[in-house]
């Protein structure tokens, strides 16, 4: 949990220096398998209790040392991981754990029943603020905010569930798991989608120290947890004595039979536990944000750029249980929301990115009223998605502030599961009344149109087919949220970032030697595969000119060798198209595909400039307009 989250006591006595858990951290407790028994990979606790115990010959004698412990430590760990299919879509959720105040979070401050009930805990709001209906994001949801301005955000208000009591550990387990008839063991949602999905090893993610939560535990299947400070078992040999303990792990599974069946199970698990880091390590990569939520989210990005079939993320954000002192301590935990949302989208590849969505959610909300300095457990909270396709702006239906029920409390609209519906049967393609034990109605939370996840993108401009296929394919996420900038020229570094991306991200090339494509930029391992592919040889004077546009000509000839340099074609007939020129062929050949019929008047325009909108209309063509 994050180092902060204990000293929100709640209520009772917090003795000094000592933070007290809160009800609330313990229901999420009681609901998480910890590192010990879901097969985390946290490092040297693993490896130095290993080798305490006396390597090979206490592999036999374990399972009678331990015998309830044995089978559930070793029996998550993940093996050999493969990429998730060109179609598979990706979803993160957050859990704000403590039950957060919706209201100050989506605020109704136009509202005069909201000034009134809340005093000195309601939030100040400008029109900067404002998404509608007299609604406000608070102050800290910055970057959220622009988000939503760009249309990848939808607030989904009124949502709660009949049977809230108002208990964290009864409201966290029928969130988490998606129903509230419970049979043990108890199930999460996403675990019962991954038992049915054919998900791999690192199918399912926890990233943080809080253990599995229940959202992700299946009948079968269970997600890897992993430790935000890189600290993986196997993955770190700097140190000799660690590389000899994990050499000396690794060919304990050649013993055969001698170390007994328990053995050689626990045997092939450590082994397999340090593959799994060696392959997870590298979302490690330097500046990453330092701790908290961004840093766990910025980890969760990174691991998912390395397309290692992982489509289901948790993180949790604890804290919410705010009964008192809640400013500033709410603001803060939205603050870290936000820097972590803004970590995620920034460290998350174009793409993956189209690929992706995030849902927010808590395990109820907080009372209209305030008691003093907080506010009590509450019902019809907010959830939140966040993505490229999603059809942003506000859905469901805002509770009354004032017809409220005995207890005090907003009558919620909507049941929680017509999102997680929606989410398994648009976003996953999965059977929801099979997840879920039954049907529930589903929302209008995606847009079909990939296109239309650009604000700066007309349904009817010709490049929209295009630029909706490139979003749908990852091979563009636009130039900021909501924009794809289809007017402005393209550079030759995003030349070679789309056509590495169209061939699938090959990986492997030598480094092509330019003196002006320094290493680890977006379009380094671009132009070394272009280069390797013969299909460019830069500029000259051993430059590539990444900044440089591209001209007609150019993209002509890079489509052209893209596609093997194929020729034959018979003349396109282009008025400023000579023979003999460098892209003469190229734009014959393109002319002959049906992928360009040049600019009017008989021309082709060689020496124009290509926009980003004629870019994914060449690519388009060029595949086949699917």
């Amino acid at each position: 949990m994050h180092t902060n989250s204990l000293s929100r006591s709640g209520r009772g006595l917090v003795i000094p220096g000592v933070a007290r858990p809160t009800e609330a951290d313990v229901a999420l407790a009681t609901l998480s398998r910890t590192d010990g028994t879901n097969g985390g990979l946290a490092r040297r606790r693993f490896l130095q209790g290993a080798l305490a115990m006396g390597g090979m010959a206490s592999l036999t004698a374990f399972p009678s040392m331990f015998p309830s412990v044995a089978p559930g430590l070793f029996g998550g760990i993940a093996g050999a991981a493969t990429p998730l299919g060109a179609t598979q879509n990706i979803l993160v959720t957050i859990m704000l754990s403590g039950g957060n105040d919706h209201l100050n979070t989506l605020i109704p401050a136009e509202n005069g029943a909201y000034q009134s009930a809340r005093g000195d805990l309601a939030v100040s709001v400008d029109g900067s603020t404002s998404v509608g209906e007299g609604l406000h994001l608070h102050p800290n949801l910055a970057g959220l905010k622009s988000r939503f301005d760009a249309g990848q955000v939808a607030f989904i208000r009124g949502v709660g569930e009949p049977t809230d009591d108002h208990s964290h550990f009864t409201s966290m387990a029928t969130w988490m798991s998606g129903n509230q008839n419970q049979v043990q063991p108890a199930t999460g949602w996403l675990g019962r989608y991954q038992d049915g999905a054919g998900l791999d090893s690192l199918g399912s993610v926890a990233i943080g120290w809080s253990g599995v939560p229940l959202t992700l535990q299946g009948v079968n299947s269970s997600a890897v947890s992993v430790p935000t400070n890189g600290s993986l078992f196997g993955a770190d040999r700097s140190e000799p004595w660690e590389r000899y303990g994990y050499e000396a792990i690794s060919d304990i599974g050649n013993a055969g039979g001698s170390i007994g069946a328990y053995g050689a199970q626990i045997a092939g698990t450590w082994g397999r536990a340090i593959d799994t880091a060696r392959q997870i390590s590298p979302a490690f990569v330097p500046g990453l944000p330092e701790d908290g939520l961004a840093r766990e989210l910025a980890v969760a990005a990174q691991l998912i750029n390395l397309n290692l079939g992982t489509q289901l993320v948790n993180v949790t954000l604890d804290g919410f249980d705010s009964h008192d002192s809640q400013r500033p301590d709410h603001d803060n935990l939205l603050a870290e929301l936000d820097a972590g949302i803004d970590a995620f989208f920034g460290h998350l590849s174009p793409a993956m990115a189209v690929r992706t969505s995030v849902l927010i959610f808590s395990e109820f909300g907080r009372r209209v009223e305030r008691n003093s300095t907080g506010t009590d457990h509450g019902t019809a909270g907010l959830m939140t998605l966040i993505g490229p396709a999603v059809n942003g702006g506000l859905h469901g239906t805002q509770p009354s502030l004032t017809n409220l029920d005995r207890r005090g409390d907003m009558h919620h609209h909507l049941d929680f599961r017509s999102v997680y519906a929606t989410i398994l049967e648009d976003w996953l393609e999965a059977d929801s009344a099979e997840v879920l034990g039954t049907n529930y109605p589903t929302l209008d939370l995606y847009d079909s149109d990939s296109s239309g996840m650009f604000n700066d993108v007309p349904r009817g401009a010709y490049y929209a087919p295009a630029v909706g296929w490139l979003a749908a394919s990852g091979i563009t996420s636009g130039t900021g949220p909501g924009e794809f900038s289809p007017a402005d020229n393209v550079t030759r570094a995003q030349m070679a970032a789309f056509l590495w991306r169209y061939r699938g991200e090959p990986t492997g090339a030598p480094d092509a030697g330019f003196s002006d494509v320094p290493s680890g930029r977006y379009y380094t391992a671009a132009v070394d595969w272009l280069y390797e592919q013969g299909i460019t040889t830069g500029v000259g004077g051993n430059r590539y000119g990444p900044d440089d546009y591209v001209t007609r000509a150019q993209m002509a000839t890079f489509l052209w060798r893209l596609e093997g340099s194929a020729g034959g074609s018979p003349p396109a007939g282009f008025s400023d198209v000579p023979s003999g020129r460098y892209y003469t062929g190229a734009v014959d050949w393109l002319y002959e595909q049906g992928i360009t019929t040049g600019v009017g008047g008989n021309r082709y325009g060689p020496d124009d400039n290509v926009t980003r909108g004629q870019m994914a209309t060449f690519l388009w063509r060029l595949a086949g307009t699917p």
